[in-house]
């Protein structure tokens, strides 16, 4: 008996509690439905949308590409030394962070060496000189001889052919022949003798030139390296680091000290591919440091013949140049933004609102058609003609159907279908935004006022 009493009670207390829930939800009901806001009807009548529209026209544009990139210098040379040697003198002021200019001394190496070899050379080259001379004489002596032997030569071949001819006669012996071709034949050697010493002074004095240009070759060496000992900045700039002192010992081809010139800063800087169609030589680049906010001017100086397949970007080598004293100074390392501008091209441009997926909505003599266009970027700017306060746009493409003089519609863009009458209002017409606001505005009661 108990258990059906309870069983009572719990059915009974579930039935209030149902018809409460449902009492207050139709009261909830009620109370939205008397305090709901009615839209007013737009004052050009039942059945005409009132809608903001832009009249389009082609304004000036400039395509903004960013691009990040990192600084360094577009002059800068590690001096080493040319020669070995041992570091006597390192000037006071060479020091990093020092400026230096052009042919200025860095390190000075000890040159003696190079001075003894200069000075044996030198007197080298004295000795073939002296050699030079001394077989002048001899070519002349040898010169002489020869003439003198052949004129005895020319005697010896008369006197002997007379003796032959007085045989033939019957008037000589065979024994005055015999002695005069004996006589003619050691005449003859004599001669031959001597052109064979005057035959070898063209190339001993040749051997000796060759020899003397030797000693001189070493000599202008010896000179250079003596020069060489001083090493000097090669260009204008700011020592970045000087790795000798003095008492040290150089080898040939080691680095002492870096010099950076800071006058012209060169930033490869990465754009997208796609920058390649309007990006020129000669385009204005602004390059910004995130982390201090400083800004530098410069121009986009050449481009990558190349692209790079794995990241898709294009590299574009923009330069600044900057004075000595700017502040602050774009030094080589530091991590830049860069906007590149295009040069300015007339285009339609549109709010991005105004689109609805690859077309516009225009407003055709109170008529709503559909007008397709090709976007060909984004662009954030100002087009006071166009609308005072839009901010966000996309530039159309050349081919783009869009006419001067269209009425672009840009409020209810996702309700509006084509063939829908509308009652238009000019985006730069105040008093037309004004009352377009208050249709869009809901009513409110008393009570909210």
């Amino acid at each position: 008996m108990k258990k059906s009493w309870s069983r009572l009670i719990a059915y009974t207390t579930r039935g209030v509690v149902s018809v409460v829930i449902l009492v207050v939800g139709f009261g909830v009901f009620d109370y939205f439905k008397a305090t709901r806001p009615e839209v007013p009807r737009s004052q050009a009548g039942a059945g005409n949308r009132l809608v903001e529209v832009m009249v389009a026209q082609p304004v000036s544009t400039t395509r903004i590409w960013e691009g990040f990139g990192t600084a360094e210098a577009r002059y800068v040379a590690d001096v080493a030394s040319e020669v070995s040697g041992l570091v006597v003198s390192r000037p006071e002021n060479v020091e990093p962070g020092h400026a230096v200019t052009r042919g200025q001394t860095l390190i000075v190496l000890d040159d003696r060496d190079y001075l003894t070899q200069q000075e044996i050379a030198r007197q080298n080259m004295e000795k073939y000189d002296a050699q030079l001379r001394v077989l002048d004489i001899e070519e002349k002596n040898w010169t002489d001889q020869l003439a003198l032997a052949r004129e005895e030569l020319a005697v010896a071949r008369n006197e002997y052919d007379q003796t032959r001819e007085a045989q033939s006669n019957g008037a000589g012996s065979p024994i005055e022949v015999d002695r005069r071709r004996r006589e003619y034949t050691a005449s003859l050697r004599i001669v031959r003798q001597l052109e064979e010493e005057v035959d070898k002074i063209a190339p001993r004095r040749s051997d000796l030139q060759a020899s003397r240009q030797l000693e001189v070759s070493r000599a202008e060496i010896a000179a250079r390296d003596v020069q060489r000992c001083t090493i000097a900045s090669p260009i204008d700039g700011v020592l970045q680091f000087v790795n000798v002192q003095d008492g040290e010992r150089v080898i040939a081809g080691t680095v002492v000290a870096r010099v950076v010139n800071l006058d012209l800063i060169r930033i490869p800087l990465q754009l997208p591919q796609s920058a390649q169609a309007s990006v020129r030589v000669g385009d204005p680049v602004l390059l910004k440091s995130d982390t201090m906010g400083w800004c530098w001017g410069g121009r986009v100086e050449r481009l990558a013949p190349e692209a790079d397949a794995s990241t898709r970007t294009l590299v574009a080598f923009a330069e600044v140049s900057q004075d000595k004293d700017a502040d602050p100074l774009l030094i080589p390392g530091r991590f830049v933004h860069a906007t590149v501008s295009s040069p300015a091209v007339e285009r339609f441009v549109v709010p991005r609102r105004a689109l609805v997926g690859d077309a516009v909505m225009v407003d055709d003599g109170g008529v709503a058609i559909r007008r397709r266009v090709n976007v060909e970027y984004h662009i954030r700017q100002t087009f006071n003609q166009l609308h005072p306060s839009e901010q966000e746009w996309v530039v159309l493409a050349a081919d783009s159907g869009l006419q001067r003089g269209d009425r672009v519609i840009l409020s209810n863009v996702d309700e509006i279908r084509p063939g829908e009458k509308l009652v238009s209002t000019d985006a730069t017409d105040a008093n037309g935004l004004s009352r377009l606001r208050a249709a869009d505005e809901p009513n409110t009661s008393p009570a909210d006022r």
